[in-house]
C-alpha cells in the first residue's frame, strides 16, 4: 500500500514501499520492547545476580516489499 496526497496511513509505514506494518511486524516489535522502561528488566530489580543470556538481534522485515527496516535487540533473559 502505498500513500497519496489525499491519503494518509495511521500507525508505522514502510519508509521503502510506505505499506503499513503488518500485524505478525507489531508482535514482533512489540515482544523487544516495554513501555516506559528497558526490554531487559521492565524497570524492576533483578532477583538474583545471575548473568542475563543474550538474544541475538532480529530483523523486522516488511512483509510487503520484505526489506529490513528495524533491528530490534531483545530483551537479555535471566
Amino acid at each position: 500500500m502505498t500513500t497519496t496526497d489525499t491519503e494518509t496511513t495511521t500507525g508505522p509505514a514502510c519508509p521503502f514501499c510506505g505499506a503499513a506494518w503488518s500485524a505478525a511486524m507489531l508482535e514482533q516489535y512489540d515482544r523487544f520492547t516495554t513501555a516506559s522502561s528497558c526490554a531487559c528488566c521492565a524497570g524492576e530489580t533483578h532477583p538474583d545476580p545471575s548473568p542475563a543470556v543474550q538474544h541475538p538481534p532480529e530483523d523486522i522485515s516488511c512483509t510487503a516489499c520484505g526489506r529490513a527496516i528495524y533491528r530490534a535487540m531483545p530483551a537479555a533473559t535471566r
